[in-house]
């Protein structure tokens, strides 16, 4: 993780130094917003998925049903700046909507436990775009940077099972450093809107959650601060956003001191 980390800060640096060089300048298209949805797959949500895969509730109880954590649907709003017509900045952020793995355990009185865990994260990000102009119509772009993610879980494990899995919390909250990659087709409706087709990976893993808990002792109730861990090997609970997605976004330009083209 620590590498990585230290990949997106160089990364963010050398984006910066080569924009530096190129601020002025005046051609169409220079400045834009960009909205988009997608949908984005979890290759490797490991902790989420095992927890729901190995849940059985207390003694007495099988699995009757397991949902694993696959990836989720996306949506952001990015503004573009170009300083070359060939070049641009993307700076923005991306909303990755809740994702879950569940499971369900029932006894022989079809009585039943669950176990659920929900994610759920925000992606800022900067990348740098190198357009190739196809027509006056038509580009592709190929775009590559840095990202923080501020991710959110809640861990929920019903009735007896908390014994075994872990006490239940909501709210817990994660920080990360990643990288993100993407590719695009760019179609000039008009003048000023374009459609953007495209896709990408993004690197995201997720190690270290902290929540509040209230706790009653001699001094009355209050609360205080943990780390999600699993219950046997205190290893922390981590949650993974790495993976392909794809998007479609509508872009409009605008050119403040020519007004809109």
């Amino acid at each position: 993780m620590r590498k990585i980390q230290g990949l997106a800060a160089l990364a963010l640096i050398c984006l910066l130094s080569i924009g530096s060089t190129a601020w002025a300048g005046d051609f169409p298209h220079q400045y834009g917003i960009e909205l988009r949805g997608g949908y984005g797959i979890y290759l490797d949500n490991t902790d989420p998925n095992n927890f729901a895969k190995d849940f059985f509730g207390t003694s007495g109880y099988t699995q009757k049903e397991y949902n694993k954590s696959q990836g989720a649907l996306g949506g952001g709003i990015s503004v573009l700046y170009k300083t070359e017509e060939y070049f641009a900045f993307h700076v923005g952020l991306n909303v990755l909507s809740s994702d879950s793995a569940t499971a369900i355990a029932v006894n022989n009185a079809n009585q039943a436990q669950y176990g659920r865990i929900f994610t759920s994260a925000v992606e800022l990000f900067v990348t740098a775009n190198y357009y190739w102009n196809i027509s006056d119509r038509l580009n592709l772009q190929f775009g590559a940077g840095p990202a923080f993610y501020l991710a959110s879980l809640d861990r929920e494990s019903t009735a007896g099972a908390d014994a075994l899995y872990g006490d239940s919390f909501y709210g817990a909250h994660g920080r990360s450093f990643g990288v993100l990659g993407t590719v695009g087709a760019e179609l000039f409706l008009s003048d000023a809107i374009a459609l953007r087709l495209g896709g990408g990976f993004r690197y995201a893993a997720v190690s270290r959650f902290k929540f509040f808990r209230e706790i009653q002792d001699a001094n009355g109730t209050h609360k205080e601060g943990e780390i999600a861990y699993w219950p046997e090997s205190y290893n922390t609970f981590e949650t993974n956003y790495s993976g392909p997605f794809a998007e479609v976004g509508l872009r409009i330009y605008f050119e403040p001191a020519n007004a809109w083209k």
